[in-house]
């Protein structure tokens, strides 16, 4: 640059000017040239990425990262054009030539600095729009290494003003190192948090969590540095601290969801009045039927039920036999004798898994009468009025709906 200058300004010498008219001349015009060919330069560099990324086919978001990055690597490449060859021009002038440097030099910093960071960005999204990307807290770490990015660039600049080194200024920050500890207390929480959620692989977006103490239940949409974002099944959004997920105890129910099936745990209640001995008129019935087989010995009607329970489980096609499938009997109380299926569907889809679940225990009330059973219910209606002596006093009684061996429901009321 100082060549070309040197030429200018013999022209401008040659055409008559004064040596402070050709000084100034020759700087003006030189500068105005770097600033042309710059501009230039990048203008048409920006165009043509521009066009290419328009003929890829991917999403119009990463199309929109996509241009904001060449937008910044534009501006910074301007930058470093304009910082390596301006100030030259202004050589005969020291005065606008030293701050003329200095203020280049930290723009270009800036915008270096802002080009990683939407570089960071774009790498994000690029890495969130495949299924791989979901596997980790990517926006957390994308957000603490922009701070990281942002904070080391604030002490470049703040050494390039002071005119003072880097190791300077960080030699200052140590006086306030309690200060900044508690303004970004928040951010290295979620820092420490996010790694470890990332490490062990606790949650990432699209997971289904629940977590009672912060009313969350629904599906995780955004996982930041500080925070988790929640979308609960009502369709509000709960926010999370990130240094709950590690402090707080919660449900993922993710691994449900990629496990080979979903579970189905429910009790029947069988009254225990209604179990009796099988008799050989009810066993040659239920063989009739196609409720048992001939080389089945139960004792009792409700053993005979669990037999033919546990058959119609293994012989369920949306029932998988690869994981535990059996009919047991709990603890019985005052609700009767719980008899619990305790099977795994094939599929993990919650619609598909309700509807399953209802047939079973539709198919399981409706066959329950031909053992000869009684499902126990409990209601809360009221009886008529009893005289006790002379006084009449209401009394709030138990109704217990049962189903006889037809099928009819019976209500039996005591006190």
């Amino acid at each position: 640059m100082e060549a070309i200058w040197n030429m200018v300004h013999k022209w401008a010498m040659a055409s008559g000017l004064d040596a402070a008219v050709a000084k100034a001349t020759a700087s003006a015009l030189c500068a105005a040239a770097t600033v042309g060919v710059g501009g230039g330069i990048c203008a048409t560099l920006s165009g043509v990425a521009r066009r290419l990324i328009g003929k890829i086919d991917v999403a119009e978001s990463q199309k929109k990262k996509s241009a904001t990055l060449i937008r910044t690597i534009t501006w910074t490449v301007f930058a470093w054009f304009l910082f390596a060859w301006l100030p030259d021009t202004a050589n005969a002038y020291p005065v606008i030539s030293k701050p003329m440097s200095r203020i280049l030099y930290i723009a270009t910093v800036l915008l270096f600095t802002s080009s990683i960071s939407s570089a960071i960005t774009w790498l994000r999204e690029t890495a969130g729009a495949h299924a791989h990307g979901q596997a980790f807290a990517s926006k957390t770490l994308s957000q603490m290494t922009k701070i990281l990015l942002w904070f080391t660039t604030g002490i470049i600049v703040a050494s390039e003003l002071m005119g003072k080194s880097p190791a300077f200024v960080l030699s200052g920050l140590g006086a306030l190192t309690a200060v900044l500890m508690l303004i970004f207390r928040d951010s290295l929480l979620g820092l420490v948090a996010g790694i470890q959620v990332s490490q062990n692989d606790m949650v990432r977006v699209g997971d289904w969590i629940t977590m009672p103490k912060y009313n969350a239940d629904g599906n995780v949409i955004d996982i930041a540095l500080t925070t988790v974002k929640v979308q609960n099944f009502d369709n509000t959004v709960t926010m999370i601290p990130s240094s709950a997920l590690i402090s707080d105890s919660f449900i993922n129910w993710r691994y449900m969801s990629t496990s080979k099936g979903r579970r189905i745990k429910r009790p029947v209640w069988i009254s225990v009045t209604s179990v009796k001995e099988i008799s050989p008129e009810m066993r040659k019935s239920l063989i009739n039927q196609g409720l048992l087989k001939a080389e089945d010995t139960p004792v009792s009607n409700l053993a005979a039920f669990e037999i033919w329970l546990r058959r119609m489980l293994q012989s369920n096609k949306n029932i998988t036999q690869e994981l535990t499938c059996m009919v047991r009997q709990t603890e019985a109380g005052d609700t009767g004798i719980p008899v619990e299926v305790y099977a795994f569907t094939k599929t993990r889809d919650w619609v598909e898994y309700e509807n399953i679940q209802t047939d079973i225990f539709d198919q399981i009330f409706v066959t329950v009468p031909k053992f000869e059973l009684q499902v126990y219910q409990r209601t809360g209606d009221k009886l008529p009025l009893e005289k006790s002596g002379d006084s009449a006093s209401s009394a709030t009684s138990r109704a217990i709906i049962t189903w006889n061996a037809t099928g009819s429901a019976e209500r039996l009321a005591t006190n």
